[in-house]
């Protein structure tokens, strides 16, 4: 027997993803020959071929103008120079030197993410890598018959050329005998089935798995027209026996119907195997052999780590894990201490990796505190690790500083709410006057941090989401870090949850129409929260605290996105690059009188166009138009002091000048992506290594 696992896009591809690794330690255990397959990476860096971005380049400048014209414009005045860029942009995520220098790592992902946009140019797809998205106009993935169109509809698949170039006449070759697809996310659903309508119409045996479906089991068993156009049999809830007893079971031509967690058609009607739940403890060491990684968009590998299934507090009443977790009696199932270990271990012998991501929902500080003492022995590895807690007591500078020796390098919190009553409500289960002493032990120990929070929950009122704002506010001399990052984002009503259980009570009120659809995932607009926030009253609000704390932490966070990359594979190589190393990158002027030279230069991904003594220049998050001698004062990164910055501004502007306005404009344009700022270190810095502005031809 031979089984091909894929992971279909579309993601942002900085590491592995652990699913299929699991199901291959599994079946290569058993003698399987068990081939991996990540066609998410592979679609990207197909995209990403410079050949490839020529012929979209060509393709949308001959298309008439249509869906975000002033973007596509921007990506035209790039012109060939992003064709050229687009190789250095992948040679700079994948060097161990330039990768750390935050403008040249910027530089890079906008470069990709320009490539991307203008694959998807004059097409009915949007696609992006932050955040992941891959929408096709038209199409609602949640409807069964919009899914079957999509699946069908070239137009709709941005990878259909790699598909079939590459990946489709690979699998012909080897012909497995059982090909897996893992769909892990809503991104993933259009070309995930997509590709499974593909690959069953060309004779392979397909079977999906992943948590998405996991999510549909009562929905799945109703339709057999699912089944008929895209697998073989959908594996609920968890995978790993359930693999190796459809391998036992079509090697032995018997009955589907015994395989665990499997949705099958027998004679027309959808059944269902008895449910499987894994013993954690006995899952082998996750194997990623075959995987290409050094392809992926990091310097080095980071691999996710599994320590349990599950959340060990569950009960928040926003979140779906729960429910995804449900068919198993203990709410966290844990991998024991030694069991861990080896995992670490073992994956450090076999492929080098040094940083690990934990998955878990929540790592519990007693469980960090076993694996830090076991961990011990092996600190001459150098390991690193990131993962995700809630504001626990346990949390003490001891436990910090034990589990800061282990390698933990970041640690991201759900706070949710600064407000202890809107904290209750939804049951979360933490104290507010705990948050300030886990947020200094972790400073203190040198752990970083990022701070998920929300706006708009059931029943919350506009005094109660200020205390939002008002814990960054208080707190600034804790988080401003250059490597600790938050969020303050919009709260999205999510079906298997326990708001949604109470919506009736509570005064929220969901469409019918809205849940009029086959497979419902959650609620994105529409609905209406008739005792607290309105949607439109969130959304002002959000903006509004993103300006109050954009000025607050102007240093380090006054950009869309951070500096210190805020994702987790990359949090953790910077943190460990920094650890014990000065971050001289800004994101506003040094204060007035600050001595220390720094460099100051436009964006090189930035796009340039000259017009009548004017500069208009373009990032993906903002655009400014400069006459040519403000332009060409940027136009060269070298030493300067923020006295000289400004006077040579005043010098341009006129004796009108207002230095505060000009230092505003300044400021504003570093937050938009269009001018760098780095502090001098031994030499004269420059902004983006072997990197230089675009300029285009005049439009």
């Amino acid at each position: 027997m031979r089984v091909s696992l894929i992971f279909p896009p579309a993601t942002d591809p900085r590491a592995p993803h652990l699913a299929l690794p699991y199901l291959a330690a599994v079946l290569r255990r058993a003698g399987v020959a068990t081939t991996l397959i990540d066609a998410d990476l592979g679609g990207l860096l197909w995209l990403l071929r410079p050949e490839v971005v020529a012929h979209h380049l060509r393709r949308v400048a001959k298309a008439p103008p249509g869906r975000d014209a002033d973007e596509i414009a921007r990506l035209l005045r790039r012109g060939d120079r992003l064709v050229e860029d687009v190789p250095r942009a992948l040679a700079i995520l994948r060097d161990r030197v330039r990768f750390y220098d935050p403008h040249a790592f910027a530089f890079a992902r906008e470069t990709i993410q320009d490539a991307v946009q203008l694959a998807a140019g004059g097409t009915a797809v949007r696609y992006d890598l932050c955040p992941i998205r891959y929408e096709v106009a038209g199409i609602d993935e949640q409807r069964l018959p919009d899914l079957i169109a999509a699946s069908t509809d070239p137009r709709a698949n941005l990878f259909e050329e790699h598909w079939r170039a590459e990946l489709l006449p690979a699998l012909d070759r080897e012909r497995p005998d059982l090909v897996g697809l893992s769909i892990v996310n809503r991104q993933q659903i259009l070309p995930g089935l997509a590709l499974a309508h593909r690959l069953k119409a060309g004779g392979h045996r397909v079977v999906i798995g992943g948590t998405v479906f996991t999510k549909f089991v009562r929905q799945l068993l109703a339709r057999p027209e699912l089944f008929a156009h895209f697998a073989d049999g959908i594996v609920a809830y968890e995978g790993e026996t359930a693999i190796l007893a459809l391998v036992e079971a079509l090697r032995r031509g018997g009955d589907l119907g015994s395989v665990p967690n499997l949705l099958s058609v027998v004679d027309g009607r959808v059944r269902m195997g008895p449910t499987r739940v894994e013993d954690v403890d006995e899952l082998p060491t996750p194997d990623f052999a075959g995987l290409p990684l050094g392809a992926y968009l990091a310097p080095e590998p980071v691999l996710p780590i599994l320590v349990g299934k599950g959340c060990y507090f569950n009960e928040c009443k926003f979140c779906d894990i729960p429910f995804i977790n449900h068919v198993s009696r203990k709410p966290y199932r844990v991998r024991s201490t030694q069991r861990i270990v080896e995992d670490i271990l073992t994956l450090n012998d076999r492929t080098g990796c040094r940083h690990f991501v934990f998955t878990d929902e929540a790592l519990p500080p007693r469980l960090l505190e076993r694996l830090a003492d076991a961990l011990e022995p092996h600190r001459d590895r150098g390991f690193s690790f990131v993962g995700y807690a809630r504001f626990e007591r346990g949390f003490t500078g001891e436990v910090c500083a034990k589990i800061a020796r282990m390698g933990m390098r970041k640690i991201f919190f759900g706070l949710e709410s600064g407000d202890q009553a809107t904290l209750d409500h939804m049951r979360k289960g933490i104290r507010i006057a705990d948050v300030r002493p886990v947020l200094s032990h972790c400073r203190e120990a040198g752990i970083l941090f990022h701070i998920f929070s929300m706006v708009g929950f059931p029943e919350e009122t506009r005094a109660s989401a200020r205390t939002t704002l008002r814990f960054f506010e208080e707190n600034a001399d804790v988080i401003d870090h250059p490597g600790n990052t938050f969020d303050i984002h919009p709260f999205g009503l999510e079906l298997r949850t326990g708001y949604f259980a109470e919506a009736a009570e509570l005064g929220v009120d969901v469409p019918e129409e809205a849940l009029a659809k086959d497979f419902v995932i959650g609620v994105r607009s529409g609905w209406s929260n008739a005792r607290g926030l309105s949607q439109d009253e969130v959304m002002a609000l959000v903006a509004e605290y993103g300006a109050v704390l954009r000025t607050l932490y102007a240093r380090h966070h006054n950009t869309p996105l951070h500096l210190w990359p805020g994702f987790e594979e990359y949090a953790i190589l910077y943190g460990d690059r920094y650890r014990n190393r000065d971050f001289p990158y800004r994101t506003s002027l040094p204060e007035d009188g600050d001595p220390r030279p720094f460099t100051i230069a436009w964006n090189p991904a930035a796009a340039v166009d000259r017009r009548d003594g004017l500069v208009r220049v373009a990032s993906r998050t903002g655009a400014v138009t400069v006459d040519e001698p403000l332009f060409g004062l940027f136009a060269a990164p070298r030493p300067r002091r923020v006295g000289d910055v400004l006077a040579a501004c005043a010098a341009l502007q006129g004796e009108e000048a207002d230095p505060a306005e000009t230092r505003a404009a300044i400021d504003a344009m570093v937050g938009a992506r269009l001018l760098q700022i780095t502090l001098a270190r031994d030499g004269p810095a420059r902004s983006a290594p072997e990197e230089r502005v675009s300029e285009p031809a005049i439009a």
